[in-house]
């Protein structure tokens, strides 16, 4: 036999084996069969979809609200016969107020995360609840929301705070706050606060009254939390653990000096 014919038998008996060898693939499943659905996994994405176009929705309504809040109304407050600037008081007497109840004003915007979740360790640790609103937030409490408890009211207060931080400088925004709040005896500023209760004034260097003091301040901005508990005139022993909590704070601070400090706590008589 020839040789081109032997290797032409041999590679057609090799073809005729190769048809006839069973062939498998290394798929886990069969060729041409359909992948199986993953139905957690879509269920999953679903839930997540719905869930953000909700709070979509929901953020799109308060800012819709939240946009009734016009900013340029808290002027207003400048018209009040008693308004008195910060820039136009002691450094201490701004400085007692941020001391109380936003230490980190002049370093966030409206509002603050490191107060938030603060506020939160300390309400959990001391089974003492605690406030993580901005001074910010509190002058449009003030202002706009001070009837309105609710959680909408927490998440317009935020948006209206922004709006109001893009538009004001800082002090603008501490001297509405100070000069909004109710300080009892029907005293809605520092100033007639401080002409009422002490026959002082918030003016730095006034040749009418006498300056509003450290302690004065104190008791002020210590008083607000309470304004129809504490009285000035007969102190209670919670009032004045409070002054001197905000005395403390004011000297870590750095808005008065260990001098300070000392004779505002002999004039309180601790």
């Amino acid at each position: 036999m020839k040789r081109s014919e032997r290797l032409s038998r041999e590679s057609k008996t090799a073809r005729s084996n190769t048809q006839n060898t069973p062939h498998y693939n290394t798929y886990y499943q069969p060729v041409g069969a359909p992948p199986k659905k993953r139905r957690g996994k879509g269920i999953f994405f679903k839930i997540v979809i719905g869930l953000i176009i909700i709070a979509a929705l929901f953020f799109g309504l308060m800012y819709a609200l939240s946009s009734k809040a016009n900013v340029d109304d808290l002027n207003t407050i400048k018209d009040k016969s008693t308004y008195v600037p910060v820039s136009d008081m002691p450094s201490y007497t701004k400085g007692a107020f941020i001391s109380m109840e936003d230490e980190r004003f002049y370093d966030h915007g409206a509002f603050d995360v490191k107060g938030i979740f603060r506020a939160l360790f300390s309400t959990l640790s001391d089974h003492n609840v605690q406030g993580g609103s901005t001074i910010s937030q509190q002058v449009v409490k003030n202002y706009y929301y001070d009837n309105e408890k609710s959680f909408t009211r927490k998440i317009k207060e935020i948006i209206v705070a922004s709006r109001m931080e893009r538009q004001y400088s800082k002090n603008d925004i501490l001297s509405f706050y100070i000069n909004n709040i109710y300080y009892g005896d029907n005293q809605y500023t520092i100033e007639g606060a401080a002409n009422h209760y002490f026959g002082t004034t918030t003016v730095k260097n006034s040749q009418n009254m006498p300056t509003i003091t450290v302690l004065q301040s104190a008791i002020l901005a210590s008083k607000i939390n309470a304004p129809s508990v504490y009285d000035v005139n007969d102190m209670s022993q919670n009032y004045v653990n409070r002054v001197k909590i905000n005395l403390e704070k004011m000297k870590q601070q750095g808005y008065i000096d260990e001098s300070q400090y000392k004779t505002a706590l002999a004039q309180l008589g601790v």
